[in-house]
């Protein structure tokens, strides 16, 4: 088992240092004069930042690419400094052959990428699986963050649900075998998962024509690897202290209905709005109105403050 799970990772790193050098001159350094690339000793980082504030980090949410954010930057950019991300060997973001997907690890590198890019005291708009990240930085590097403001998120048990209810087969969270089944299926596999996660149906050919050129020009969506080891069921987080805000899309049919109360159990005190109308990804479907909620949590937490 040992030695597939080696060789399933392998498959998700292999060429990590030809694709930097071919990211950062080719297509996916071009689509947007906002694109940047920061290095850490496992990941290139791609990322986009707009506008000036505090600072507000979103991470892509794969198959999401930086295309997909334009609306959403010119929505939060007048009141925020937006940093938006790929997250490692997801989209553009690519990885040393010596990273394995570890949790700690993981969330270690991404905490450097914060500390250099976004700087401390940032708020936190991690989505999906990579909530689990922010709400573990929060606890574990409390200097960089200041408040969480998550989507789609929830704790380990959730995520442990969610990702059965993805892979009933358990094909992808078989080493090796998950690996070679995403790489040929990955494409396919897209507008299907877009048909079920995405709330508002009218922008589903333009999602699925971003992905394609995503993947026609290289991109990276490694959920084996992801499956089988950053989403390690043994995990425990601790709770964070800093003011938490989580939006769900309850369109979202990507979840099951009971992981909709997920988020409440991240913390002791958990501010939550649901948006019966949107899906897996609120803040691109809606961009304007998650942000005049984000504002107005965040000005009530001045007058509490």
């Amino acid at each position: 088992m040992k030695v597939l799970r080696e060789l399933g990772t392998k498959l998700d790193t292999w060429g990590g240092r030809r694709k930097m050098a071919t990211f950062r001159s080719g297509w996916a350094a071009h689509t947007s004069p906002e694109i940047g690339f920061y290095r850490t000793p496992l990941t290139q980082y791609r990322y986009r930042v707009r506008g000036s504030g505090p600072t507000l980090v979103f991470s892509a949410d794969p198959p999401m690419t930086l295309e997909n954010y334009d609306a959403l930057l010119d929505a939060f950019s007048p009141h925020f400094r937006v940093v938006i991300f790929e997250l490692p060997a997801m989209g553009f973001s690519a990885v040393d052959p010596s990273y394995r997907f570890d949790f700690y690890q993981t969330n270690d590198d991404v905490a450097r990428f914060l500390k250099d890019v976004a700087g401390e005291g940032a708020i936190l708009a991690f989505s999906c699986v990579a909530s689990l990240c922010a709400i573990d930085l929060a606890c574990r590097r409390p200097e960089l963050v200041s408040r969480l403001a998550l989507l789609q998120a929830g704790d380990v048990a959730a995520f442990a649900v969610w990702k059965a209810g993805r892979d009933p087969k358990g094909i992808l969270a078989r080493p090796f075998l998950g690996q070679m089944v995403m790489k040929q299926l990955a494409p396919k596999r897209m507008p299907e998962w877009y048909r079920l996660s995405v709330g508002r149906k009218e922008m589903l050919d333009q999602l699925v024509a971003c992905a394609c050129r995503s993947f026609d020009h290289g991109a990276m969506w490694s959920l084996a690897s992801a499956y089988q080891l950053y989403m390690d069921p043994s995990i425990r987080l601790d709770q964070p202290k800093q003011p938490l805000l989580a939006f769900w899309g309850g369109a979202d049919r990507s979840h099951p209905k009971e992981n909709a109360e997920g988020p409440r159990r991240l913390a002791d005190r958990v501010d939550y709005i649901l948006y019966p109308d949107l899906g897996h990804t609120p803040e691109l479907e809606d961009p304007e109105r998650v942000c005049r909620d984000l504002l107005a949590w965040l000005k009530r937490g001045e007058k509490v403050d």
